[in-house]
Formats: C-alpha cells, sequence, structure tokens
C-alpha cells in the first residue's frame, strides 16, 4: 500500500494540468465591451481575469487581451469570441499549451509567441473551418459567409470538413486566403489586412518573460507540494512502525 502511494506522488508531480486562463489587457472605446461567464454578464476592463468558457463581445470597442502562456488577442469591434479551451501540461522536459478559440463573428488579429520548451498548439475555430496555429501573427475575419485570413507574421494551417484535401493547407507570411462556405472551397487571393484600429502588441520578449515566470513560480509551488506529500509518507510510514 505504501509502495503504490509513493508512485502516485511520483507520477502526479510529474504532469500536472494547469487551467491558466489569462485576463483583459486593454479596452479601447466606450463602455459596452462584456462577456457571458456561467449566465452572467460582465463589463471588461483592464486586469479583468478571464477564465475557460467566457464568451466575449466587444460592441463598439475595441479589446486585447492576453491568454497564458504566450498567446495575445485584439478583438475589433461588432466582434463576439468564446474561449472553449485553454489548457497547460506541464511535465519535467516540455511544457505544452493547448488553445481553442471558437470566433462566432467580426474580426481578430492573433499572435502567438514561440518559446524554447513550450508545445504550443493554438486553434481558432469557425463556422466550418479551422486555423492552425504554432507561432504566427494573423488576422481573421468573417463577412456572410465567407473567412478571410491573411498571415503577417509564420504560417498558419487551414483545415475545413467541407473541403477535401490530402494534407492542410498552409497559408504564410504576406499571404491572404479565404474559406467560402457556401461553394465550399478554399481560395488563395492577395495578401490585405484590415484592422486598422488594432491596438499594438505587447513586446514578444516581454511576453515570454511574463511566462517564465509564471512558470518558475508554478515549479516552486510543485516542488513544495512534492516535498509536503513525501514528508506526510514518512509520517505515515514512522506512525505503522511504532505500532
Amino acid at each position: 500500500m505504501i509502495f503504490k502511494t509513493i508512485i502516485l506522488s511520483l507520477l502526479v508531480s510529474m504532469a500536472v494540468a494547469i487551467a491558466e486562463d489569462g485576463q483583459i489587457t486593454k479596452v479601447v472605446g466606450d463602455n459596452s465591451a462584456y462577456l457571458v461567464r456561467n449566465n452572467q454578464q460582465i463589463l471588461l476592463k483592464e486586469a479583468l481575469p478571464l477564465e475557460q468558457g467566457d464568451s466575449i463581445y466587444s460592441m463598439d470597442s475595441v479589446v486585447l487581451i492576453y491568454l497564458r502562456p504566450t498567446t495575445q488577442i485584439s478583438i475589433s469591434k461588432n466582434t463576439h469570441i468564446i474561449i472553449t479551451k485553454n489548457l497547460i501540461e506541464v511535465d519535467l522536459d516540455k511544457e505544452k499549451s493547448t488553445s481553442v478559440i471558437e470566433f462566432l463573428k467580426g474580426l481578430i488579429r492573433l499572435q502567438v509567441t514561440s518559446d524554447d520548451g513550450l508545445e504550443i498548439n493554438q486553434q481558432i475555430i469557425a463556422d466550418g473551418v479551422s486555423f492552425g496555429v504554432r507561432g504566427t501573427e494573423f488576422e481573421v475575419s468573417k463577412e456572410g459567409e465567407d473567412f478571410d485570413l491573411d498571415v503577417i507574421e509564420g504560417k498558419v494551417e487551414v483545415t475545413s470538413p467541407y473541403v477535401q484535401t490530402f494534407v492542410p493547407e498552409i497559408v504564410k507570411a504576406n499571404e491572404g486566403f479565404k474559406f467560402n462556405k457556401k461553394e465550399r472551397r478554399f481560395q488563395r487571393r492577395q495578401f490585405k489586412t484590415n484592422f486598422s484600429g488594432h491596438p499594438r502588441f505587447a513586446n514578444k520578449e516581454e511576453i515570454r518573460q511574463r511566462w517564465k515566470q509564471k512558470r518558475k513560480a508554478i515549479k516552486e509551488k510543485r516542488i513544495d507540494k512534492k516535498k509536503n506529500r513525501k514528508d506526510d509518507i514518512k509520517r505515515r510510514q514512522k506512525r505503522r512502525s511504532k505500532r
């Protein structure tokens, strides 16, 4: 029984899933932007914590958000997104970030900052199309049933159940792309960004350092928990030996 407890403790310490989400960085415009959480409407303001499942409506404002570990999203006016999933898994060798944003309406610009030791799986899911990201900056907009993609930096992987391709479409920097849901087809087009009122993202190195500080705090907490488990096991062993 003691052996099983020790093994379980070691396994728990080797891989920990951390539900770290993010916060509102900036709100530009009137005070109409809000999110819906557990059927409650909350007005957006700077430093407001974000949680998985939050449904964000920018209304007549431009909103900048930060999602842990290294994602920044600029949300244009009259845009609606949902933080469907945001999870960070930590083990002894690496960290894996999995994030899914449901894009329902409007225009967004997204930047994912890569970092050594961090495996990033960022997806933007829209109506009938998915944009997969590793480390890049791009815009996605919706007009009618069309979705437009413009890649500013890096590359984006595009897939759709409505369009049969042997491999995902790869859209690179300074390339434009369109998904026409009605005609169920992809189309290459000229690169053209549309987010003229986009607030500037924080510097990439600042984002890296922000996550490294958070990561350090997480590791210190894990070490403390591991030590406490070992001390607890020793105390139980000592009590049993006295019986």
